[in-house]
């Protein structure tokens, strides 16, 4: 997978000045830190990664697993909206899809696509309403639950140095050293726009601070949780998430909000803002003692939320549940699922190589299993 994506450490040429910053910082808390993989060979660096990429040169399925699937005779369907997977006699036979405009509803053209077998890979928060539709799944009780989403959140600081976060790449660098107590700390530049949207603050203090923008840091973490949630079917068949943070999270979150401010203020960082109630800044040791004897609440942190996993789980236990670990289901024949959703744990990194690896394993093993 990594070849076919090109993956690489990132360029040194578009880290962007935070990965200096945060490099220094690091370096003088003696904490193991380095450059992110990258799937972007020919990146140029114009840092909007969020955006997509203007060049083509992330190695995204776009510019290569659908080309050269679409070169070994594969054919793709676009606009279609999958209703269930056709299941007779306890085996997958093919899918029954809508084709068009969503707004005609019902009166959309249906196709029909018979197969010997069905791969389904709609992702952690689609695929379980997608089976339970089809009534697949549902032998261990165990489909849409097991819901992992690393929980996470940033710290941003202002330098007297510039920053100029709109050039570098996004996300390009890492502090590793806490991996094992299920902390990664991850970030890069960010283009103004998407930067504005995370200070929190209104009016004449949000004002202040992005009057600052060319010196406005920002690094952010994800922690690998023991919290788990689930997916439903919600009103109009979306999905409805119902997820709780455990205290011991809680604390691993609040753990790394501490360390990142400690990074900033070994860089030499003007001003620190934690984003967590009641601790508006963490410039001085003080503030920051004082951060840290609090106790601090699920509801007090600037949270986001990425890598959803878990929600049809691979297993040896039919019981416990939803795939085996050849990927196929327990209790329906010849259906496969292949993404997110069948990754048994948290994995507190980024999961793009762990769910490709594993749908490429599971390709071998249907390839194998048809003949």
């Amino acid at each position: 997978v990594e070849a076919m994506l090109g993956v690489a450490p990132a360029n040194p040429l578009h880290l962007g000045s935070i990965a200096g910053i945060i490099a220094r910082g690091a370096t003088h808390m003696g904490l193991s830190h380095k450059a992110l993989l990258r799937n972007a060979p020919d990146c140029d660096g114009q840092g909007i990664c969020c955006f997509g990429c203007p060049t083509g040169a992330k190695r995204s399925t776009d510019v290569s697993y659908v080309p050269a699937a679409l070169n070994k005779g594969a054919q793709l369907v676009t606009g279609a909206r999958v209703d269930f997977v056709d299941i007779v006699a306890g085996r997958a036979r093919g899918v029954t899809a809508r084709v068009g405009d969503p707004a005609l509803g019902d009166k959309r053209p249906r196709i029909r696509v018979k197969a010997e077998a069905v791969i389904v890979a709609g992702g952690t928060l689609l695929t379980p309403l997608l089976l339970e539709q089809s009534k697949a799944c549902l032998s261990s009780g165990m489909l849409g639950k097991n819901l992992s989403i690393h929980p996470a959140t940033k710290v941003m600081a202002l330098f007297d140095e510039p920053v100029e976060s709109w050039k570098g790449i996004p996300q390009s660098y890492a502090i590793d050293h806490f991996a094992d107590e299920g902390l990664m700390f991850e970030g890069g530049s960010l283009p103004f726009d998407v930067a504005a949207l995370g200070v929190l603050w209104t009016g004449h203090r949000f004002m202040e601070v992005m009057e600052k923008f060319p010196y406005l840091a920002t690094f952010g973490f994800m922690i690998q949780e023991k919290s788990r949630g689930s997916v439903h079917r919600g009103p109009h068949g979306r999905p409805l998430i119902f997820y709780r943070l455990r205290d011991d999270d809680t604390r691993r979150l609040q753990r790394g909000v501490e360390i990142l401010c400690e990074v900033y203020q070994a860089a030499g960082a003007r001003r620190i803002f934690p984003f967590v109630a009641g601790h508006d800044e963490a410039t001085t040791k003080e503030e920051l003692a004082r951060l840290k004897a609090s106790r601090i609440g699920p509801g007090d942190f600037d949270m986001a939320a990425f890598h959803p996993l878990g929600t049809c789980r691979i297993g040896t236990d039919p019981a416990r549940s939803c795939l085996g670990p050849d990927h196929e289901a327990h209790d329906v024949e010849n259906l496969f699922v292949c993404d997110g959703s069948a990754v048994p744990s948290s994995l507190g990194v980024n999961p793009q190589m762990t769910i490709m690896a594993m749908a490429l394993r599971a390709a071998e093993i249907v390839d194998a299993r048809l003949g």
